[in-house]
């Protein structure tokens, strides 16, 4: 018995285009599997020193954010802490009377630059905070847990950094089902 038979069949059984699509159909299938089901977790988690600067700020808003805030998912887990914050005049963009376009601090308007130490952020292998991407370039929505005029306040902050940095202090560990 030949091989491939005069029709192209393997051992005049199976087809051998047909056996080629089902081995990478099946690869393909494998690789995703891997990579998402059977991949181990945890082995990338890292923590991080995140820099956020959010930008173009009333001067009074500045005073919400402070040293030991803390952001958490929805089972207590500190996903963020705050570690240092620097206020300092917002910059903008200009036009000049001769059409050039400079940057300028705003006479008004401040910039808060955020320090906030995240523990295993990179437990996937990604970084994220609560479900958001976390790249350099990025702007970031928190939402902190610290209350102000009675309740937690919310800012969009556009990530300048990420730093590895060794694990810091005792957070609660993830509750494991």
């Amino acid at each position: 018995m030949p091989l491939l038979d005069e029709k192209g069949r393997l051992f005049g059984k199976v087809n051998i285009l047909d056996l080629f699509v089902i081995i990478v159909i099946i690869l393909v299938v494998a690789f995703f599997l891997y990579k998402y089901a059977f991949a181990p977790q945890g082995e990338f988690a890292q923590d991080c020193l995140v820099t956020l600067v959010w930008g173009n700020v009333e001067p009074d808003v500045t005073n919400w954010v402070k040293v030991g805030d803390r952001a958490t998912d929805g089972k207590g887990n500190t996903v963020l802490e705050v570690a240092e914050v620097t206020i300092r005049p917002a910059r903008v963009p200009v036009t000049t009377a001769d059409g050039q376009m400079v940057i300028v601090e705003h006479p008004h308007l401040k910039s808060v630059i955020i320090k906030a130490h995240a523990p295993k952020i990179a437990k996937t292998g990604l970084f994220e905070i609560k479900g958001q991407e976390l790249k350099i370039g990025i702007n970031v929505i928190v939402q902190m847990d610290s209350p102000v005029l009675g309740s937690p306040y919310k800012f969009s902050g556009l990530c300048t950094g990420i730093e590895f940095v060794p694990p810091k202090g005792n957070y609660p560990q993830p509750e494991t089902p």
